[in-house]
């Protein structure tokens, strides 16, 4: 009695494929075990946490690299009457630009300076302005623009130009 070749090669299939299940079952199973393995190593040695103290302790260490916002540009306010002027001012003011979320902040608040630098010279007389001096100026715009912001402080103001045209 001889076995069909069909059935030789059937059975000799079934083998392969059993054999080659039994493979890639191993390798998923040894895989899964070192994904267990390395997060608990990494949960019980702190490694995530350590990592992340030791970013935060190089950024506080790190010299705070100041730079100039100048996104306000060049304003022109009118002044109030009697007698109108036309002032033209750019102020700029240091922070420090790795403090991303307090540069977004400031960036965002772009449209709100310029409407307070505006209503601040429309509501002075030009005489009032000469009066007042640079300095007084400065000091007012300024606390107006920190009561706009929540994340951090501008320090101090400065004006490229500054200009009353009567």
């Amino acid at each position: 009695m001889s076995i069909p070749l069909v059935a030789v090669y059937n059975r000799n299939m079934k083998i392969a494929l059993e054999e080659l299940y039994r493979i890639l079952l191993g390798i998923i199973l040894i895989m899964v075990a070192v994904l267990i393995i390395g997060t608990l190593f990494g949960l019980t040695k702190g490694s995530v946490n350590r990592q992340f103290s030791q970013a935060v302790e190089t950024n506080q260490n790190d010299v705070i690299e100041e730079s100039y916002f100048t996104g306000l540009g060049r304003i022109r306010a009118q002044t109030a009457a009697p007698k109108q002027a036309t002032v033209l001012v750019t102020i700029i003011f240091p922070y420090n630009k790795q403090d991303i979320a307090f540069t977004e902040e400031l960036s965002s608040h772009i449209p709100q300076f310029k409407e307070i630098t505006i209503a601040y010279f429309a509501s002075q007389s030009a005489e009032c302005l000469k009066k007042l001096g640079e300095s007084a100026i400065k000091d007012e715009l300024l606390l107006r623009f920190n009561k706009q912001l929540r994340l951090g402080k501008i320090e101090t103001l400065f004006f490229n130009d500054y200009l009353v045209i009567d």
